[in-house]
């Protein structure tokens, strides 16, 4: 009788043992992900997208904007959303209370508007007001289709 509870204690060491190998290979690929978008300014991120031949998301915002902060707590916070930024596009944000000429050369009047352009900076596609999460993937992905 002892002998069985000795080896149900042992398969159940090594069964505890098994399974932390188990989770400390899950926290492993979860510490490799990209947990924020690196927002770059215009110019530095223009420059990249075209010298890295790389597509370029220009987030046209202003800090006063409701639907704006939505998009930064929601939609940007998404974790397929901020992996597929930084995969696919080179992120700018541009204030349009600061660079208003900037804002100005891409017809922006509502905000937020995002803007796709191709990796020679031409734009392919654009977007006005909140975007969901479900909503943004989409129009990333159509943009990209754009762009072939």
């Amino acid at each position: 009788m002892r002998k069985g509870k000795i080896l149900i204690i042992l398969i159940f060491l090594l069964f505890s043992l098994s399974l932390t190998g188990c989770l400390n290979k899950e926290e492993e690929k979860n510490e490799t992900k990209i947990s924020y978008i690196s927002w770059m300014d215009y110019e530095s991120g223009v420059q990249k997208g075209i010298r890295e031949g790389r597509p370029i998301l220009v987030d046209f915002y202003a800090d006063w904007c409701g639907p704006c902060r939505m998009m930064d707590e929601i939609t940007y916070e998404d974790q397929k959303v901020i992996e597929e930024i930084m995969e696919k596009f080179v992120p700018v944000k541009v204030d349009v209370s600061e660079e208003k000429d900037i804002a100005y050369q891409y017809n922006v009047y509502s905000i937020p508007t995002i803007v796709y352009l191709d990796e020679n900076g031409n734009e392919v596609y654009r977007t006005i007001g909140y975007r969901s999460v479900s909503q943004f993937l989409r129009d990333m992905n159509e943009a990209l289709s754009r762009m072939s």
